[in-house]
């Protein structure tokens, strides 16, 4: 691609991915952050969320399930670096402003913001433990991709009525050597064999990352309606071995 076309590219894909702001905060990890009008964020570019009427709260009652003390770890204060610097107002979301220099350090513009396809072994591999044994649950063999270059803990459930899954995360801040690599503690709802999936993690795909899934907003159709937490934001603190210990709850229903 040559140098003029590249650049309208870029251009065009900024102008696509950020909004026009009610206000702006600069961030002192040095993000900025855009707190745009809930109706004219990303997701309503989406063809099937034309004329959506946002649903605040589930229509369900999800009863919050408390963790037994003894397992439950003690709450010191987590927060975004960006909510230091200010808030948004109601009816407006935060969103991450996507930069020039963002998008010049993707593949391509068109792949900005899309998850790499995962290079696993073929489905009818499986996991051994070192004594020869499958993994499994209740004796029932558990099945599990085996991802290249990657090392993992992962704990599995099996079942069939699930209606979503939560946990606490430790935050730490690992060090990662090259461009590629990179460390992530993650709920996972996964369907379907080791390299033919459909998966929720932070959006949606449902091919095995090879023609959708993003990060964060950069694809159309994911509703956000929360004004205090930005998608791709910094956390901190981050805990500190034999120190002080920070954690966040994620979950997905």
């Amino acid at each position: 691609v040559n140098g003029n076309a590249n650049f309208k590219d870029v251009e065009e894909k900024l102008q696509q991915l950020n909004r026009p702001a009610v206000k702006t905060i600069q961030s002192e990890d040095g993000d900025i952050i855009d707190c745009v009008d809930i109706y004219k964020q990303p997701a309503f570019d989406h063809p099937a969320l034309k004329n959506h009427v946002i649903q605040m709260k589930p229509s369900f009652d999800l009863k919050d399930e408390k963790l037994s003390s003894k397992n439950e770890p003690a709450e010191l204060a987590v927060f975004q670096t960006w909510q230091r610097s200010g808030s948004c107002p109601e009816g407006t979301v935060p969103i991450r402003r996507i930069r020039r220099e963002d998008l010049l350090r993707a593949k391509s513009v068109q792949q900005f913001g899309r998850k790499p396809h995962e290079v696993v072994l073929n489905s009818s591999t499986t996991i051994e433990h070192k004594d020869g044994q499958l993994p499994s649950i209740n004796t029932t063999a558990v099945a599990l991709p085996i991802i290249v270059n990657r090392s993992a803990a992962t704990l599995v459930a099996l079942g069939y009525n699930y209606i979503g899954a939560k946990g606490i995360f430790n935050i730490w801040n690992p060090n990662v050597e090259a461009q590629d690599e990179y460390t992530t503690a993650q709920i996972w709802l996964k369907a379907g064999p080791g390299d033919n999936f459909e998966s929720i993690e932070s959006g949606w795909t449902k091919d095995s990352y090879k023609t959708t899934g993003c990060f964060d907003m950069t694809c159309s159709g994911f509703v956000q309606t929360s004004s205090q937490h930005v998608l791709g934001g910094s956390i901190g603190p981050v805990s500190t071995e034999f120190g002080k210990q920070y954690y966040v709850r994620f979950g997905i229903y």
